[in-house]
């Protein structure tokens, strides 16, 4: 028998003890740890969510690999830009540290760090040997010089990553919002966000929102605005499960009585514009409402509004609000309801125009309704649009009306088709998955994306019905005729405030009234300013002169 040199024993003891190449390890002896992480803030919020992480990682890795873990998957939420603040990723270094686990699952490198101080960890104890294997969903690491020096750049760009985004993101979203009014955020109440991130009013939800700031300005508080609110079951889409009723408290009313953005200026960061000077936005008040509402209680103490419903409990709308001017101070009216209490114990409401510009003539003083709603039946009666150039006129705006609402509602269909065959294959993926592995059925919640993916399916369904329907939407000539013909007679049995608005703002852009005191047949002098194509008719006598047409 040969002997064995000490020289030799010495070096069979090193080669021991040294760290075994990757390919020469035994996986089945290693103890691996799943770590999966998402950011709360929004440096990160584009990031896949914890779930995803989770499932990356089984079907990537450890079901490829038949890997085995030692404990359940870590989840953890919190920003990595900053060491030393993530008690579960703390604990899994001390845990490595101990030999409880010598290998480390993550869907990406980033998940694991932002900072240099805890990259520099993660690459030491695989130095050191602690760690023997480390696995990414997202990309391939070999334990050698090469692996660990490609290791240490992803970890580089990951905090390089963090520090610029949000540099580079309130960059961009200053020049996306100065440049074209792009609306960045989460939704505005009253509005509806076109692909085009512009803000437009949204129905009759903007008619609620505008009667909220009303009822607030005639001195509500913002708890009655709150309750009053939650009995209009005023509802919202949310993406993927249609609509939705929303439960107001006083807090949300503050938010929104505070959101400059309903004055027409958005907010964004640091980043602010006027929405008015990018396109055609509606403010739901004035400037001068707006700076009003910081004063509210000492401007308007003891005028709180008590009734906002009419007979059937249907909500009153805010008729012609924003478009009557005082014809002394040119300035807007305010609108809203006064509440009497008649001798028989009966409560009625008055829905009034009333000037607020503290050095005018007529500050304080009010105009009721009626006489708006009358002047506009008189003139409905002496101006019919009934040519067939008017009929022309008409389908040319209705086309253009439905090219434009068909190509939004094209693009959103597609989008919707896109994310709900996604969810549905998500939902499949994950079925099978869970089926194969129940273990893990505790880290998915199916029955969520079920109702996510029957959501978008019902969401879906109501676009494609909304798109037909806006084809067929345009009046035969014949029909036409019978509805502007009757304008007047329509305007005059209408009970519901918010048709009677539709169709005051379809004709009119403002209007201006002088209450000259001249006895009641000639008490107000009305003037006005029609929209287009209407303004156009008058001007060029191309409508027809009703029976009522005094000259």
């Amino acid at each position: 028998m040969n002997e064995v040199s000490s020289t030799e024993q010495l070096l069979a003891l090193f080669r021991a003890n040294q760290p075994k190449a990757a390919e020469e390890i035994d996986k089945s002896t290693i103890r691996y740890a799943l770590y999966a992480r998402k950011s709360t803030l929004n440096d990160e919020r584009q990031e896949r969510s914890i779930p995803d992480q989770i499932k990356d990682c089984f079907d990537r890795v450890i079901i490829p690999e038949k890997l085995v873990l030692a404990k359940d998957p870590i989840e953890e939420k919190g920003s990595a830009k900053e060491p030393d603040v993530r008690e579960q990723f703390r604990q899994l270094i001390e845990d490595i540290k101990s030999g409880k686990i010598t290998g480390l699952i993550a869907w990406h490198p980033d998940r694991l760090a932002r900072n240099m101080k805890e990259a520099g960890e993660i690459i030491d104890l695989l130095d050191k040997g602690a760690l023997k294997d480390l696995k990414f969903a997202t990309s391939t690491f070999e334990n050698n010089p090469t692996g660990k020096m490609l290791l240490g750049i992803s970890f580089v760009l990951s905090k390089q990553y963090s520090e610029h985004l949000s540099e580079s993101v309130n960059r961009g979203n200053k020049r996306s919002t100065e440049d074209s009014g792009r609306f960045l955020g989460k939704m505005k109440h009253g509005y509806y966000v076109t692909p085009e991130r512009k803000l437009y009013p949204d129905g009759a939800n903007f008619q609620l929102i505008e009667q909220a700031f009303q009822m607030r300005l005639n001195g509500a508080t913002q708890k009655e605005i709150a309750d009053w609110l939650n009995t209009t079951a005023y509802q919202v889409r949310r993406f993927g499960r249609g609509l939705q009723n929303v439960r107001w408290d006083k807090d949300k009313v503050s938010e929104l009585l505070r959101d400059p953005v309903y004055a027409g200026v958005m907010k964004y960061g640091q980043n602010t514009v006027d929405l008015t000077m990018k396109y055609d936005f509606t403010p739901a008040i004035t400037v001068d409402e707006y700076l009003k509402l910081n004063k509210i209680d000492s401007m308007y103490s003891g005028k709180v509004l008590s009734a906002m419903t009419i007979k059937g409990g249907q909500i009153r709308a805010d008729l012609a609000r924003g478009v009557i001017r005082c014809g002394y101070c040119n300035k807007p009216m305010h609108s809203g309801l006064t509440t009497k209490k008649l001798a028989s114990g009966e409560t009625v409401s008055y829905y009034n125009y009333r000037c607020d510009t503290e050095d005018c003539v007529y500050c304080n003083k009010s105009v009721r309704a009626k006489v708006l709603l009358k002047f506009a039946q008189e003139f409905f009666k002496e101006h019919l649009f009934v040519t067939e150039d008017n009929y022309k006129q008409y389908v040319q705006d209705a086309q253009a009306d439905i090219k434009s609402r068909t190509k939004s509602l094209n693009s959103a269909i597609a989008s919707l088709s896109k994310l709900s065959g996604d969810k549905e294959r998500e939902y499949n993926e994950t079925k099978a998955f869970i089926s194969a592995n129940p273990s893990y059925l505790e880290h998915y919640d199916l029955n969520q994306l079920k109702s996510d993916l029957d959501g978008m399916k019902e969401e879906l369904e109501d676009l494609k019905s909304e798109r037909g329907n806006v084809k067929d939407s345009i009046f035969t000539y014949e029909k036409y005729l019978e509805l502007f013909k009757n304008t007047s007679v329509i305007l005059g049995k209408m009970h519901d405030m918010k048709a009677m608005d539709l169709v005051l703002r379809k004709f009119f852009l403002n209007f201006t009234i002088k209450d000259n005191g001249r006895g009641s047949q000639q008490r107000y002098e009305i003037t006005y300013k029609l929209n287009e194509p209407y303004d156009g008719f008058i001007k060029t006598g191309n409508f027809v002169r009703g029976r009522g047409y005094r000259t």
